[in-house]
């Protein structure tokens, strides 16, 4: 049984008291196969007596590890309240948002989704602002205005070169000063037992980047590093970067 589809599975088990089962949802990035269908996923978890994140990190990560993320994302980050503005790409359910808003109350902040059924949910956010997403770029952020870009279990899937084509919206759109994260599947991700367990059960779902390749992109780019920790996913871990926007000369 591969990993998605333990997965899938898990996630379905979980589901199937209340009748529910992940499908397709409405996203319109080709690079986004497959994710839980909003309505059916919030009306789960609230059965379950959980919240939203509790029911998500359950099966596809382990308990807390949303919240352990972004703690260490806004520790590395040396981010602290209240910022002006935030920008993420692909929110999705909003997990990652909720910890980022508590911890720093931005004014704005900006989320770009390509999964139409998850905008509702996310406009409910304290200061979101929903933007019009391409799957491409951050077209609707003015550069140099940002406090903090951040994705999470995003780049693990797409494309490089949309990864990289992100990558370098995030440098554009961040000020001098402020952050940058991200999380991806890097060589220190895929130890013996993961290795041997993706290359058994053909693991085609993500993709690993190079990390110091990755680290010498964004420093060409004005970002240099602060740190790293590798954080759970389905099936293995990725390892979350982050980075600071040098300050101009």
């Amino acid at each position: 049984m591969s990993v998605i589809t333990r997965f899938h599975s898990g996630v379905n088990r979980a589901l199937r008291p209340v009748g529910v089962q992940v499908v397709r949802g409405f996203s319109s990035d080709a690079a986004v196969q497959t994710f839980l269908p909003a309505r059916r996923t919030l009306a789960a978890a609230e059965r379950a007596g959980l919240s939203l994140t509790d029911y998500i990190d359950q099966f596809s990560a382990k308990p807390g590890a949303t919240a352990e993320a972004a703690k260490e994302m806004l520790a590395l980050a040396d981010l602290s309240a209240p910022v002006a503005r935030v920008c993420e790409i692909g929110p999705g359910t909003g997990r990652y948002a909720e910890k980022v808003i508590a911890a720093l109350h931005p004014d704005v902040y900006e989320a770009y989704e390509t999964a139409r059924d998850w905008l509702p949910h996310l406009s409910k956010l304290p200061s979101v602002k929903l933007h019009e997403a391409d799957g491409r770029t951050l077209a609707q952020t003015a550069s140099g205005s940002v406090d903090l870009a951040h994705a999470h279990k995003l780049f693990v899937y797409v494309p490089l070169v949309t990864t990289v084509g992100y990558l370098w919206e995030m440098a554009r759109v961040v000020r001098p000063g402020g952050a940058v994260a991200f999380d991806i599947v890097t060589e220190d991700c895929m130890d013996e037992p993961t290795t041997s367990t993706w290359v058994s059960e053909d693991v085609t779902l993500y993709s690993m980047i190079p990390r110091q390749w990755t680290i010498d992109l964004l420093d060409r780019k004005g970002l240099s590093l602060l740190g790293s920790t590798l954080v759970p996913m389905s099936g293995g871990r990725s390892e979350l970067l982050v980075f600071r926007k040098r300050q101009e000369p």
